[in-house]
């Protein structure tokens, strides 16, 4: 299995300068990432990312796809639910342009008719046009998600996912997906807890093509990609993949290609981007260093964390908290359900992105191998 690794070394600011991996560190986190390979066994790649102030530290292991060439450092890869970070920053950037108010209920946004009746209902009461943006991006609408909630036709599968998986080449509206939540059991009613769901993230999706007037591919490159330089980003299935971006890795569930399934439409605002670990790292740069938002109120308010019940986890808006375990501090960021991730290390601002392109992969270890080699 090929590997390939690159170290960039630059002038660093001498605060910044006990930061770095020495070769002997750098072949530990190739010989991880190459172990995280062959765990695929063939059904996924694997890339991984790790920036500091004045370095870095790129490795990829395996194919692009069974039986094709090698995967390579700036390969791109289908982000999955890291698309809710971009989803959230581009909603704050559009709070502060005077579009959008956090605080404000979803369907004010959209056209009358817009919502399905019984969204969520909690106690004989219908919740659902008094949802806010804040809370959606938060998780802590109540509402259900469509991907993973009950009722259940079948062990573990709800009606929506029992139509995605009977015609995974069908091609999603929001429309059609918002259809399937009145039939799913609501977690509680709004600002009643925390619950992770896509279909606040979907609601949040209208509204922003509702104030914009334009398609959701449009805003996020318009709001976040182009400023940022992120210009291998782009939102699968709702856009053309473009001609100039790096060869496309394949990400798996198992042996099932997902790469291929057009049905994947249906993850649109809550998980539809695709992008590079480089990218990924623009995007955390621009969010957490600044280059993103005019207002420092847009970063404090997407930091503003709510329990999740995991000890050593929380979640702000669009982004995880999580406690290391391996070294001093937290990461902020998020994962997705390909083995993902794209995280920022506040402590000494260095930021881990990368895929193993497999959902039955582990990738956490990865983050904390490199925090614990990196911690001078």
């Amino acid at each position: 299995m090929s590997v390939m690794w690159v170290s960039l070394v630059l002038a660093a600011a001498p605060a910044a300068a006990q930061l770095g991996l020495t070769p002997g560190e750098q072949r530990v986190m190739t010989n991880a990432l190459e172990a995280a390979a062959r765990a695929n066994q063939g059904f996924g790649g694997a890339v991984l990312r790790m920036s500091w102030p004045g370095g870095a530290f790129e490795a990829a292991a395996g194919a692009l796809q069974p039986g094709g060439p090698a995967i390579t450092p700036d390969a791109s890869f289908e982000v999955a639910s890291v698309s809710k970070s971009v989803l959230a920053a581009t909603t704050l950037v559009l709070v502060e342009e005077g579009l959008l108010d956090l605080d404000a209920p979803v369907a004010s946004y959209l056209p009358p008719g817009t919502l399905p009746p019984n969204l969520i209902v909690v106690g004989g009461h219908d919740y659902g046009p008094e949802v806010t943006l804040r809370q959606c991006l938060s998780h802590t609408s109540g509402l259900p998600d469509y991907w993973k909630d009950p009722p259940f036709v079948a062990p573990g599968i709800n009606a929506f996912v029992a139509d995605y998986l009977a015609r995974p080449q069908r091609a999603w509206t929001p429309d059609e997906v918002l259809a399937y939540v009145p039939g799913l059991t609501p977690a509680f009613a709004p600002g009643g807890g925390w619950h992770y769901s896509d279909t606040g993230f979907l609601l949040v999706g209208m509204a922003v093509e509702a104030v914009t007037g334009r398609p959701l591919a449009d805003a996020l490159r318009s709001r976040v990609f182009t400023p940022l330089g992120m210009h291998d980003s782009w939102l699968r299935w709702h856009e053309p993949d473009p001609a100039g971006a790096p060869p496309l890795a394949h990400r798996f569930r198992w042996s099932w290609d997902l790469t291929t399934c057009r049905g994947n439409s249906a993850a649109w605002a809550g998980g539809g981007v695709a992008s590079t670990t480089r990218d990924l790292d623009r995007f955390l740069r621009g969010v957490f260093e600044g280059g993103l938002f005019r207002d420092p109120a847009s970063l404090a308010a997407m930091t503003t964390w709510t329990p999740t019940g995991t000890p050593g986890v929380s979640y702000g808006l669009g982004l995880f908290r999580i406690e290391l375990l391996s070294a001093p501090g937290f990461v902020v960021g998020h994962d997705g359900f390909v083995s993902s991730w794209a995280y920022w290390w506040p402590r000494h601002r260095v930021c881990f992105t990368g895929t193993l392109d497999q959902s039955e992969s582990s990738w956490w270890w990865l983050l904390e191998l490199g925090a614990s080699l990196l911690e001078p």
